[in-house]
C-alpha cells in the first residue's frame, strides 16, 4: 500500500440507488409487488454485507448478485426462495447457511425450506473410516 499516493474506499450503493439500477435492467419489477420484492432482495444483500463486515459470514452479495437473483426469480416464475438458493445460498459455507437463511426470513417473512438445517458433523465412526 505504500506504493500508492492515494487510497480510495468504494462503498456499496444506497438501497434506493441499487433498486433503481435493477429496476432499469428488469422493468418487470415495476409493479408495487415487484418493487416490494426488489426492496426485500436489496435488504437481504445489505444484511449479508453487514454480516461480512462483522465476520459472521464469509460470502457477500454484490449488486450483480442481487441482479442475477432477480433475473432468476423471473425465470422461476417469481419463486424468490428457489432463486435465492440457486443464486446465492448454495455458494455460502454450509455452516453459515442457517444465518443467511435467517437474513432471508427477516426480509421476506418466510422461511427457506431446509436452509436452516446446519451441515451434519461427522460421527466418530465416519472419521475412523
Amino acid at each position: 500500500m505504500d506504493r500508492w499516493n492515494i487510497v480510495a474506499t468504494l462503498n456499496y450503493l444506497s438501497p434506493d440507488r441499487e433498486e433503481e439500477i435493477i429496476l432499469r435492467k428488469l422493468p418487470g419489477y415495476a409493479s408495487d409487488l415487484g418493487q416490494k420484492t426488489l426492496a426485500a432482495m436489496v435488504a437481504v444483500a445489505a444484511l449479508t454485507r453487514v454480516g461480512f463486515i462483522n465476520g459472521d459470514v464469509s460470502t457477500v452479495m454484490s449488486p450483480r448478485t442481487v441482479l442475477t437473483w432477480a433475473e432468476n426469480a423471473q425465470i422461476f416464475g417469481g419463486d424468490t426462495a428457489l432463486s435465492f438458493r440457486l443464486t446465492f445460498l448454495n455458494k455460502c459455507d454450509e455452516t453459515e447457511r442457517p444465518l443467511v437463511a435467517e437474513y432471508y426470513q427477516r426480509c421476506f417473512g418466510k422461511d427457506l425450506p431446509d436452509a436452516a438445517v446446519a451441515a451434519p458433523t461427522p460421527s466418530l465412526s465416519s472419521r475412523q473410516a
